[in-house]
């Protein structure tokens, strides 16, 4: 019976054996080849290059870098839909390579990670535009980037979105040698992520189509200019330092922009002092005029900067925020420890939001944390209570 189930399988058209096993990874689809003689080359041309973070079958005479490029070399096939590479470490050399083989291969999605503080992926983008100057470069394919550390400059990065005119979904995670980003001329690019930047300025004009943004900055004096906030913006994520000099708190508190689609709003704060609940609050504060401006919020997610309760020299009366109309139907507060700041801040968000507030939800740091958390809010109706 099972020999008859095998056979029938087998018989498939060949064009559809490649696609059930393009769904596997590299290492899955593979092991296939031991199955029979038809199936013996069958992962050669498989359309998804989906390498795992490991690869345990791999012995220490065989590193990873010497799996991933033999392959490579044996893939047949004339075109792939996606190439994933994750790596537990980074190699300075050999990544320009598997991403001038994903262009060549016309993939549509290519994410190239590793570990960004261990030799962080390296690719000449200037030589690999110049191997790649004419039209037919694979570049017009792609649809989905993300590199991790990619150590590209300004100029790198211009290139590279001038010859992705098809780009939708962009993620840059540690582009440390970036100094001013400018997104310009991308009319069909739905998803932005910038994360852990240290650049001077992002500027990002005319992304009439962006669907969900994220930033992560970690310059306190990075400037934005983020015109492109318009009426089909859904998702933000914006990752600050508490810092009280940090430009971006101005910039929203001067905005008068209104984001009337975004329907999920997550703000994470990152102390870089355990001193700072006062400066936290009043720079919170400055920020009450981006979320007043989702007036139409699904859901507000707020990741309280880490600060022990007797660190902080905030009181509930240090200050006193804006009365403002907020609209979340449900609000999670994460990282939560009780601290005075953190408290008064849950307090005021709940206050603001009482027309419209559904739930909510406080996710504690750790098991102290979460009887502070009961005991607070003991008194708000429909609250639920987790644990880190």
């Amino acid at each position: 019976m099972t020999t008859g189930n095998e056979n029938r399988i087998s018989n498939l058209p060949t064009d559809l054996l490649i696609s059930i096993i393009s769904r596997l990874t590299v290492l899955e689809a593979t092991t296939t080849s031991i199955l029979s003689t038809h199936w013996r080359y069958l992962h050669r041309y498989i359309t998804h290059l989906n390498f795992p973070i490991y690869l345990p079958r791999v012995d220490m005479n065989d590193p990873y870098i010497f799996v991933v490029t033999r392959v490579l070399h044996l893939h047949r096939g004339g075109r792939i839909k996606e190439f994933r590479l994750c790596m537990s470490r980074c190699f300075k050399y050999g990544m320009d390579k598997w991403f001038e083989f994903a262009l060549s291969k016309k993939a549509e999605i290519i994410h190239l990670r590793g570990h960004p503080y261990i030799d962080y992926p390296y690719i000449d983008y200037k030589a690999l535009f110049l191997r790649l100057r004419n039209t037919n470069n694979g570049f017009e394919c792609l649809k989905d980037l993300c590199l991790l550390g990619p150590g590209m400059t300004d100029q790198d990065l211009k290139l590279l979105l001038s010859n992705c005119i098809a780009l939708e979904s962009l993620k840059l995670e540690y582009p440390f040698e970036l100094e001013n980003v400018s997104i310009v001329g991308h009319t069909k690019l739905k998803h932005l992520n910038l994360s852990y930047l240290k650049a001077c300025s992002i500027v990002i004009p005319n992304a009439i189509s962006l669907v969900s943004l994220t930033l992560r900055i970690l310059n306190d004096r990075c400037s934005m200019q983020l015109t492109c906030m318009r009426d089909q913006l859904q998702i933000m994520h914006i990752t600050a330092r508490v810092e009280s000099n940090c430009e971006m708190y101005h910039m929203y508190q001067k905005s008068r922009v209104d984001l009337v689609n975004v329907k999920h709003l997550e703000l994470t704060f990152i102390a870089v002092k355990f001193s700072l609940g006062p400066y936290f609050l009043s720079n919170f504060f400055r920020l009450v005029r981006l979320v007043e401006a989702c007036s139409s919020l699904d859901k507000l997610v707020i990741k309280l900067p880490i600060l022990p309760p007797s660190h902080d020299e905030c009181t509930l009366e240090t200050y006193v925020g804006p009365r403002c109309e907020l609209s979340p139907k449900y609000l999670e507060i994460s990282r939560y420890s009780g601290a005075p700041s953190q408290l008064a801040l849950t307090l005021y968000l709940i206050d603001n939001a009482s027309r419209s507030l559904q739930k909510v939800s406080v996710v504690a740091q750790d098991e102290e944390a979460l009887a502070r958390a009961r005991h607070d809010f003991q008194h708000i109706a429909s609250v639920s209570f987790s644990v880190m």
